[in-house]
């Protein structure tokens, strides 16, 4: 059974092949057969929003920098994902703990948020027009020109090389 490389990195579970009629044959079919289903259903993004680090199910491109391997590293790296609150954003300049190691070996995949006035029933995404977001090595920093009474962000982050 030969697998383009195409349909190695699909991320839809792999349609029924057929199954040779001997154990013998059939075992290693059957074998990657479950292998191609794992990795399609482990490579679904992950529909958790938490306010704590998780595997997000989402996979980037190989590692380049992996001097064990001269930097040939084929293995994909995890996207890591955090939520964090903020109870309310006052105009100008907002922080919050993210409480993520960020180093050296820290990269940035993507950071949005959006904020909610449950006074006013208005809301929007962050960034926007001239509000920001951004972080530091210990903070989420949000800068608004209007209140909100609440505010999510969404970090996703790789933690290696």
């Amino acid at each position: 059974m030969n697998i383009s490389d195409s349909q190695i990195l699909e991320s839809y579970v792999p349609v029924y092949d057929v199954i040779p009629e001997k154990w013998e044959q059939a075992r290693p079919a059957i074998v990657e057969q479950l292998k191609r289903i794992a990795n399609a259903v482990n490579l679904r993004e992950i529909g958790f929003f938490l306010d704590e680090e998780l595997l997000s199910g989402k996979a980037f491109l190989p590692g380049t920098n992996n001097i064990l391997d001269a930097g040939t590293s084929q293995q994909f790296r995890s996207i890591l994902r955090k939520v964090i609150v903020f109870p309310g954003l006052s105009s100008g300049i907002n922080t919050q703990p993210h409480g993520i190691t960020v180093d050296a070996n820290f990269s940035l995949i993507q950071l949005f948020g959006a904020a909610t006035n449950a006074t006013t029933f208005t809301g929007e995404p962050i960034p926007n027009g001239a509000d920001t977001i951004k972080y530091d090595s210990t903070n989420i920093i949000i800068t608004v020109a209007a209140a909100y009474t609440r505010a999510f962000v969404i970090i996703e982050y790789i933690q290696e090389l």
